[in-house]
């Protein structure tokens, strides 16, 4: 089979300072300009490549076997070609692995850079191939091995290591061992251990649930009857059967580190040891995360629908992360959701694959199923991008961006989710600088475009992946340390949200009863740790120059030295906000699973951003655009309007935990940014602000009211950003 290549050519660009300048006119609250978005084609009257590097590429690409194509603006080309053709074209090798690869991968290896006439080359800022994925038809169900007991050599029952938890509750898993020091491999009915040559048989076992950091624990006694313990065969690792037992135990407190130790107790009175503590992993119980949670956290109006037509949203999706259309609607049933348009206003570009989306694609069925259960209704692009760039083996960015340049205005959604960011510096400078050259762009249009801030805390997944020996460095990710997307980090509730809570003396305890937020972190439940910090590559924009120099001089949670972690104390510091992302709820096929990322807390954000536009539409005013400035500028005036994270650091990734990071603090932080918003106080700010700002275009028709239902919305009208 002949396998197809793209390869993006990044041509050189005229006049990115004024780009630059009148980017920040139109999306600073406090220009004369505010607001006053370009269209495509003035965009791309002042931008571009030049005539000439234009010509000479597509003169010497017309002549080659394949497909050549501008886009629209002429400042990207696209090459397609075999891997032949692209190896003789580019005096370059690509390898094809013999093995199978895995899903969302590609059997081809880049072994060459790419090699160009010097007279194209110099027309050009940089060159990116991208390979097809692999994605099987029918994608095998991931399966979990069982765990092996051992078959002898104690009576202590064994507790099997992974212990589930939620909402205040702990589910546990172990086998018994009869007097003679053998597995049990009886039933309860039948009597545990009754076949035991003891004949002793086990009557109850006491269940010991430990918090240690609270000094919390709580003893339980669990018959050994149906009615309390479940029950299902198991095998030894001599591959012998046994019976493994279940006990699921409620009033156990949230939001602390959990372990148990079980006994059993015989029929004699006797008792065996307690388990091995350091036989099971400690397991965090916490709430899980539902649309509903959501709406009542933040105060989002979920069941209220949007409904100007203009109003619209896309989740970007890469590497085969496909979403189920069925599986969706289950949600929204089990979720209790009103479904609205929500199916019908919902488009595919790229391509998807639904029953990959059930096994393999927990990214793109949280964003879609979350994006679309809080801004119902809203018109949503589930935007596809099934390839993979070859050289960083990371996401094809700048495909993406060329295809929204190339969407008309009238076309392109308003806000872009994207739950995608990888380790900065394993992608060419060139690469970093175009890409963010092209959200620069999307800002002149008004496009709103959100990234997660990453999910392995202050020194990224190298250190999930290869130890600690990657710690001591500020490893940021890329593009949600781009200056010109929002960056969204994640949060997690706990009990302990503010400094007093946890306070002990001689005479005084404080228990905080009531939950808020916290930092996300893998040492404290949070499933992984919000990334964040800054940028070594782009210096720190205009628009947070205030509140990051006032937090590298706080002493609420003083930075680290550069002797301890060296970072970029002039870059563009991120997250800019940031929002619940730990243990959401996502229906996969038949079964709900846990999920937690900064790839949740994105499309919640970007939820809100596409009810806050509604408000903007429905008054013939523009979408809010570049959020940046304005979240900045609201920070300063109104710090109310965010929930400001005051509680926990980032010196974690998923795995590991280095000894330091950067810790959170009143005000901005890098780990949570301004905090989370509180969506009613923003769209109240936004709704003042904009009556000041657009007094000659606001609509003198009655207002619509954010938290209203807006029947009879007009239908007809474009923005006016003129």
């Amino acid at each position: 089979m002949l396998l197809g290549i793209i390869v993006l050519l990044a041509l050189r660009q005229r006049n990115l300072d004024l780009l630059e300048r009148k980017a920040r006119a139109v999306s600073d609250p406090n220009s004369p300009e505010y607001g006053r978005y370009l269209e495509r084609d003035e965009l791309y009257g002042i931008a571009g490549s030049s005539a000439y590097n234009a010509d000479i590429v597509e003169e010497f690409f017309s002549k080659l076997p394949g497909k050549f194509e501008f886009s629209f603006g002429k400042d990207f080309a696209r090459y397609s070609c075999t891997v032949g053709c692209v190896e003789r074209v580019f005096s370059t090798t690509l390898r094809i692995q013999e093995a199978k690869p895995a899903p969302g991968t590609t059997a081809i290896r880049a072994s060459e850079p790419i090699r160009l006439p010097e007279h194209i080359q110099k027309a050009l800022e940089g060159t990116s191939l991208n390979a097809p994925l692999f994605m099987p038809p029918h994608p095998m169900q991931r399966k979990v091995g069982p765990f092996l007991y051992n078959r002898s050599g104690r009576t202590a029952p064994r507790v099997r290591p992974v212990i589930a938890a939620g909402d205040q509750f702990i589910s546990v898993h172990f086998v018994a061992y009869c007097k003679d020091k053998i597995v049990n491999q009886d039933t309860v009915q039948n009597g545990i251990c009754k076949n035991s040559p003891h004949s002793l048989l086990i009557t109850a076992f006491d269940v010991l649930v430990l918090q240690t950091a609270t000094n919390w624990q709580k003893l339980v006694r669990v018959p050994a009857v149906p009615d309390t313990l479940g029950q299902k065969i198991a095998k030894t690792k001599d591959n012998q059967s046994c019976m493994e037992f279940n006990a699921t135990l409620g009033n156990i407190q949230n939001y602390a580190s959990t372990t148990v130790r079980i006994r059993s107790l015989f029929s004699d009175g006797s008792v065996s040891d307690f388990s091995d503590p350091n036989e099971v992993l400690p397991i965090w119980p916490m709430a899980y995360t539902t649309p509903s949670l959501l709406s009542r956290n933040y105060n989002i109006p979920m069941h209220e629908p949007v409904r100007h037509p203009r109003n619209s949203i896309s989740v970007a999706e890469f590497l085969g992360q496909y979403y189920n259309p069925n599986d969706l609607d289950a949600f929204f049933k089990l979720m209790g959701v009103r479904e609205w348009g929500t199916r019908r206003k919902l488009s595919l570009i790229g391509e998807n694959e639904p029953m990959a989306g059930s096994v393999l694609g927990g990214e793109a069925q949280l964003d879609i199923q979350y994006i679309t259960s809080l801004a119902a209704n809203v018109s949503t692009i589930f935007w596809s991008v099934p390839s993979i760039e070859l050289a960083t083996r990371q996401e094809p960015f700048l495909d993406w961006l060329m295809q929204l340049e190339d969407t008309e205005d009238e076309a392109i959604p308003l806000v872009h989710s994207v739950s995608y960011s990888d380790d900065a510096l394993t992608m060419p400078l060139w690469f970093k600088r175009r890409v963010n050259d092209e959200f620069m762009k999307l800002a002149l249009r008004g496009i709103t475009v959100l990234v997660a801030s990453g999910d392995d805390g202050v020194s990224g997944n190298f250190v999930a992946k290869d130890g600690k020996k990657y710690c001591g460095r500020n490893r940021e990710e890329f593009p949600s340390s781009s200056p010109w997307v929002t960056s969204v980090g994640g949060t997690q509730l706990a009990q302990e949200n503010v400094p007093v809570c946890g306070y002990t003396s001689e005479n005084v305890m404080v228990q905080c009863a009531q939950d808020g937020e916290v930092v996300c972190t893998s040492d404290k439940g949070g499933g992984i740790t919000s990334g964040g910090g800054f940028s070594s590559d782009f210096l720190r924009p205009w628009y947070q120059h205030e509140a990051v120099e006032h937090y590298l001089q706080q002493k609420d949670s003083p930075v680290p030295g550069q002797d301890q972690l060296m970072f970029n104390r002039s870059g563009r510091g991120f997250p800019d906000l940031a929002a619940i992302s730990s243990n959401y709820l996502v229906l996969m096929g038949e079964e709900l699973e846990a999920m937690s990322g900064t790839s949740a807390s994105t499309p919640l954000i970007a939820a809100m951003v596409a009810r806050w536009n509604e408000d903007r539409l429905q008054n013939r005013l523009p979408p809010l655009g570049f959020l940046n400035p304005l979240i900045y500028e609201i920070l300063s005036r109104h710090p109310s309007a965010f929930n400001d994270i005051q509680i926990g650091d980032n010196r974690c990734s998923r795995s590991t935990c280095c000894p330091v990071g950067f810790g959170a603090a009143r005000g901005w932080d890098a780990v949570s940014g301004a905090g989370s918003p509180d969506f009613q106080l923003v769209a109240k700010i936004l709704r003042e602000d904009a009556m000041m700002a657009f007094r000659d275009r606001f609509s003198a028709s009655q207002p619509v009211a954010m938290v209203a239902s807006v029947r009879g919305a007009s239908s007809g009208h474009r923005i006016a950003a003129s």
